[in-house]
């Protein structure tokens, strides 16, 4: 999660108006900040990947152990 939200170390970024507002409304149903919801959808993407790496390396493999059971 985010360590320290001070000035000196945040940023602006551009962002599409209406996306702006998804995560705005995100953030408010949540009750945490924007960045935080980003954090957590970033969060979220990686877990993502890793669970689609996993199941793809399992089904490669899936053959090879089926012969060793």
């Amino acid at each position: 999660m985010i360590r320290s939200m001070n000035v000196s170390g945040m940023t602006t970024i551009k962002v599409p108006v209406a996306l702006r507002d998804r995560l705005r409304e995100r953030a408010e149903a949540q009750h945490i900040t924007q960045a935080e919801a980003l954090e957590r959808l970033l969060e979220n993407a990686e877990d993502q990947r890793i669970d689609a790496f996993v199941a793809e390396a399992f089904d490669r493999w899936q053959p090879a152990l089926d012969k060793l059971a």
